[in-house]
């Protein structure tokens, strides 16, 4: 109950935030593109997701541009293996900050993007499956909160912004609060476990 008062809280905070952000930022708009992720340093496949939301960009001196976000971001990976397999498809709310660098060319401008972000679940479903039965995961051992760093790069032109970025979240995607699953070899694998891969995405810019 706690932490369902503290994400409240937070996601509360973070929509204050942001809606204050908008009303001073030299730009403002829309994004939304793809995501292409998959659990780092076990055996799966990448899925495709999407993300969609609202940006506001800071020009700052010296090239660099200050641009957070408020997104909804897909996520979601097919595990694969001998004895069973599994799927997860988890809807995160996130805050990326990005922090742009770039020559302006005139006609475009190319850039270099740091992103450390944070989020939190809202949606969730998992499920495992052998040759004899098919489950649901434990969806309340699901860690909502969640903090990364994205890196990449990206070009602005007019009032269009491309921008590829790869993303690690970092801590653990499951808390340690009882079983995943009836299967110790999938409970097993996913430990100490945790979502990556490429936001491909697309902003439309109003402003000056």
């Amino acid at each position: 109950m706690a932490m369902k008062r503290f994400l409240s809280i937070a996601l509360i905070c973070a929509a204050a935030l942001f809606s204050a952000v908008q009303a001073n930022a030299q730009k403002f708009g829309v994004i939304g593109g793809l995501t292409f992720s998959s659990i780092e340093n076990i055996d799966n496949s990448s899925k495709t997701g999407w993300n969609l939301g609202a940006t506001a960009q800071f020009k700052l001196p010296l090239g660099f541009s200050l641009q957070p976000s408020l997104i909804y971001n897909s996520k979601a990976a097919q595990l694969g293996g001998t004895l069973a397999t599994g799927s997860l498809n988890v809807g995160y709310l996130e805050l990326p900050v990005s922090v742009q660098w770039g020559p302006d060319l005139l006609i475009f401008r190319p850039f270099i993007d740091v992103s450390p972000y944070v989020g939190c679940a809202l949606t969730s479903d998992m499920s495992v499956e052998t040759l004899l039965t098919k489950e649901e995961w434990n969806t309340s051992n699901l860690q909502r909160f969640e903090y990364g760093l994205g890196l990449g790069g990206g070009v602005e032109i007019w009032r269009f912004q491309i921008l590829c970025r790869y993303n690690w979240n970092f801590g653990p995607l499951f808390n340690d609060e009882g079983k995943l699953s009836n299967i110790p070899q999938m409970e097993e694998a996913l430990k100490d476990k945790n979502f990556g891969g490429v936001t491909l995405s697309l902003a439309l810019l109003f402003g000056k």
